[in-house]
């Protein structure tokens, strides 16, 4: 190999690599993180999801009412101030939520925060969301303001958008995730009280005054406002393109 072809093959190798890592830094730098993905057949039933912090409350992993596969989330009762969390790092101010909820008619269900305090039982600073005798509604700090209607003893699925710089959060529902994502939004909600820092600490179902179960199935929570791109397997079960995700 001639001088001139050596220098030519060593620019050309170089200039490759630092495309490469460009594009492999920009990859990493756009990737999201995903604080929860779960269909809940991973842990066993009877208990709360193994390594979830829960303060008191009948949470627990079952088998009865379910969505896809053959467990959910069942959030059956619980005193004014139970709740089954899990913590959230990150410095996006965005965070998303997506799951299938099942609220059995009547009544009272739980309660729903993207929470901003350092504990998840504060109720200040945070979404809080409730599902009641037919309606999703959140509370603002001074009273219960509707959502919108909301069907029960059926399963729907629920789509928020928090964002904690504006202490506001969107919220969509449909029957499924593309219906639920191509909904019109109700935009600029709420949070109870502003936000008590410039990110979500905590994700957390919360009891408060409860008196019908509520079910959760497919639970994904991650950081951004942009729809993660899913893929779905031949069981139905969603499965995440993780060319596009980071974990913490």
């Amino acid at each position: 190999m001639t001088k001139n072809k050596k220098i030519a093959f060593c620019q050309y190798f170089f200039l490759a690599l630092a495309l490469v890592l460009t594009f492999v830094l920009a990859e990493s730098t756009d990737a999201q993180k995903v604080f929860v993905q779960t269909g809940f057949e991973e842990f066993p039933t009877g208990n709360p999801p193994k390594d979830w912090e829960a303060i008191g409350g009948d949470f627990e992993v079952s088998n009865d009412t379910v969505k896809t596969d053959k467990k959910a989330l069942a959030i059956l009762n619980g005193a004014d101030g139970d709740g089954l969390g899990v913590p959230i790092e990150t410095e996006d101010p965005i965070i998303s939520v997506e799951f299938y909820v099942y609220i059995e008619g009547g009544g009272r269900s739980f309660n729903l925060k993207v929470a901003t305090a350092d504990g998840f039982g504060e109720n200040n600073g945070c979404t809080y969301i409730n599902w009641d005798a037919g309606i999703v509604r959140l509370y603002d700090g001074a009273a219960w303001q509707p959502i919108g209607d909301f069907e029960t003893d059926t399963w729907k699925y629920v789509y928020i958008v928090a964002d904690v710089g504006k202490s506001e959060f969107d919220f969509s529902v449909g029957d499924d995730r593309d219906d639920a994502l191509g909904a019109k939004p109700e935009k600029g909600l709420a949070f109870r009280n502003a936000a008590l820092g410039p990110t979500a600490k905590w994700f957390a179902f919360y009891t408060w005054g409860i008196t019908v179960p509520g079910y959760i199935d497919d639970l994904l929570v991650y950081e951004g406002a942009d729809a993660l791109d899913l893929a779905v397997d031949p069981t139905g079960k969603l499965t995440t393109f993780w060319g596009r995700i980071k974990t913490p």
